[in-house]
């Protein structure tokens, strides 16, 4: 060997000294995995809290973080440096644009029409990070001796699909509820910038990148502690009125605005509803189907977890039993626990006749031996395949078993002006749910969101329509009049062409998005 090699080597050796082992590359490769899967899902989260679109959002996060992930792949080999030094560099950045990822999309959409691309932008990049990292785990093992080819990158592999098992858990059930998107994009990545320290540690390699990474990680945990005040900012941006509660759920992101006496609900960023007009939807639902069935006593309602719906319901004296039936309870636990969402449904939710049960509403109708005078279905739009379900003959057939003979039940049944092909479609569904019986589809104007339909199920003919029990007192809307005005639909609503939507053709789902393309600008 040349004398002038002889330092080197030397220092080689005492780098290679601190041997990295194959635990430590395990541990390393199990961490990187959780946060690359949590990316991910918090990409596609945020974007279907914005578009509203969950298979689209998904779709598209998923499509381009692989795609991005396979580009990094190829780029691991020609990273300069040693391969433990290029794994931390790479964590430090996908650390930093991973944390920010939602603040900076947040602040897409509600400063710019460019959020799209910014999405796109920020799943490539992000799953570049996540395919650099495996092959540089691997590389480092080599580069240590640990050469085992073929049976060092299977068991590389096999912990890094054991965290993405972990981590695809850990998100809806552990981080989304009980961090909301915000921290959990910065826990995640103060998880990356902590592996990146804890590697440079081990390896005992350049000061330098070992003091960037430990200013990097002290900056991201700062930014986590405050950004609770951040988080809210951002959403007050996102709606024109100011908030006044914000909370993420399993399911969804829930909001309550204000502006001088007018309270607005929404869910995912979705207007469910405004205190101006909210009395047109809930009392022609309720009572164009209680008044359509005698002497009503049971009723069930799925959805409406607002409470505002069962506020109707609770009008009819002849009315002992409501069953509310809503997925998330942290629905309604706003209902009964935000005073102004209280104040509007005049504490329904805590009458004594009132049931809350916090279930799927297909499985629980499927599941139930009890039987109602009348079932009233609020669910949002059929805008994504997980709601379409609950738009399909199947489940019009099953909330038909639950009825009692002369019941009635009622759905909503999207705008008889922004989405009529997606209103006939739901009409015909309900038709072919359960044949036998009359299907009337009635509009109504709620200036919120326009002109909207609801489709009404009655047992043989439509004798009973609006007949059978009067109006109850205290409406602020509807009288008998116009009441008996709803069975009059719009005249430019297109001709009826539709066939009902099933399980396995979830048609009303695409349907609803055909006619909301001719609205998105």
């Amino acid at each position: 060997m040349d004398v002038d090699e002889q330092p080197v080597a030397a220092l080689r050796g005492r780098a290679a000294g601190r041997t990295m082992d194959r635990p430590t590359v395990f541990a390393a490769a199990l961490l990187v995995a959780v946060g690359g899967i949590v990316y991910e899902l918090i990409l596609g989260t945020a974007a279907s809290y914005l578009v509203g679109d969950s298979v689209v959002a998904f779709s598209v996060a998923t499509g381009v973080t692989l795609f991005g992930m396979g580009l990094g792949s190829l780029l691991a080999p020609h990273l300069p440096g040693p391969s433990g030094i290029a794994f931390a560099r790479n964590e430090l950045a996908l650390g930093l644009v991973g944390g920010a990822s939602v603040l900076v999309l947040f602040w897409a959409y509600g400063a710019t029409s460019l959020y799209w691309p910014v999405f796109v932008l920020l799943s490539l990049a992000i799953g570049v990070g996540i395919g650099v990292e495996i092959p540089l785990l691997v590389a480092l093992l080599k580069e240590h001796g640990r050469d085992e080819s073929v049976a060092l990158l299977s068991k590389v592999l096999a912990v890094d699909y054991l965290g993405a098992l972990l981590a695809s858990l850990l998100f809806p059930f552990v981080l989304l509820p009980g961090l909301g998107l915000v921290r959990t994009a910065l826990a995640v990545a103060i998880l990356n910038v902590g592996v990146a320290l804890f590697m440079l540690a081990r390896m005992g390699h350049q000061p330098r990148w070992t003091w960037s990474t430990a200013s990097a990680l002290v900056a991201l945990v700062a930014v986590f502690a405050v950004s609770s005040g951040v988080e809210a900012a951002l959403s007050t941006r996102l709606y024109e009125d100011p908030v006044v509660a914000a909370t993420t759920s399993r399911y969804q992101k829930l909001v309550v605005t204000d502006y001088q006496g007018d309270v607005r609900l929404y869910l995912d960023d979705q207007l469910q509803f405004s205190s101006a007009d909210e009395a047109r939807y809930h009392e022609t639902l309720a009572h164009a189907t209680l008044t359509s069935v005698a002497a009503p006593a049971s009723v069930a309602i799925l959805g409406g977890g607002d409470g505002l719906l069962a506020r109707e319901v609770l009008r009819y004296p002849s009315v002992r039993e409501v069953v509310v039936v809503d997925l998330d309870p942290a629905v309604t636990e706003l209902a009964r626990t935000n005073r102004l969402v209280r104040d509007l449904n005049e504490g329904s939710l805590d009458d004594p006749r009132v049931t809350v049960v916090n279930a799927d509403a297909f499985g629980w109708v499927r599941g139930t031996d009890a039987t109602f005078d009348a079932v009233l279905v609020d669910l949002v739009d059929p805008s994504n395949e997980r709601v379409a379900k609950l738009y399909s003959a199947e489940f019009y057939a099953a909330v038909a078993a639950r009825l009692r003979p002369g019941g009635v039940m009622a759905t909503q049944a999207t705008s008889t002006y922004f989405t009529p092909h997606a209103f006939w479609q739901v009409v015909a569904t309900m038709e072919a749910g359960a044949p036998g019986r009359t299907v009337v589809p009635l509009s109504v104007n709620v200036p919120s969101f326009g002109e909207w339909g609801f489709a009404l199920s009655l047992p043989g003919g439509a004798s009973s329509l609006l007949t059978a029990a009067p109006l109850p007192d205290g409406l602020r809307f509807h009288d008998a009049s116009s009441l008996g005005a709803t069975t009059r639909l719009p005249g430019d609503l297109p001709e009826r062409d539709a066939v009902p939507s099933t399980l396995l053709s979830p048609r009303v789902h695409t349907t609803y998005q055909g006619d909301m393309a001719h609205w998105r600008y």
